[in-house]
């Protein structure tokens, strides 16, 4: 039998109905409280949190995700957030001093210092 959280009671312990995750609440008669004996864990379990991951890496939108897994996305994109944060920090190459030899230049500057009010 379940034994009462609050007096430790183990006699007239009847069923209360469920909480809002499915686990079965009891109502200890004694004391007029109701408890869970084993409450269900809270949030999303790691796997939907996994597959949001992976399908955001497919190129699925926040929403479209939400959607699929009948989750906030919201919660989609923490959770997004909290893997790329956790991934190491990708090197950054160093060219070498000689190795440039193709320079590009932008449109802009050729129509800026083409303009009648002499822009610089």
């Amino acid at each position: 039998m379940n034994k009462c959280p609050h007096c430790q009671n183990t006699t007239d312990q009847v069923k209360a109905g469920l909480t809002g995750a499915g686990s079965q609440m009891y109502k200890c008669k004694p004391c007029q409280r109701r408890y869970t004996p084993v409450p269900a864990e809270p949030g999303y379990p790691n796997e939907v949190r996994k597959q949001a991951v992976r399908l955001h890496l497919e190129g699925v939108n926040y929403r479209r995700i939400g959607r699929l897994l009948s989750v906030s996305h919201v919660s989609v994109m923490n959770w997004v957030k909290a893997h790329s944060e956790k991934l190491p920090a990708a090197p950054v190459p160093v060219p070498d001093e000689g190795s440039l030899e193709v320079v590009e230049m932008d449109e802009l500057y050729t129509f800026v210092s083409q303009k009648k009010t002499g822009g610089t």
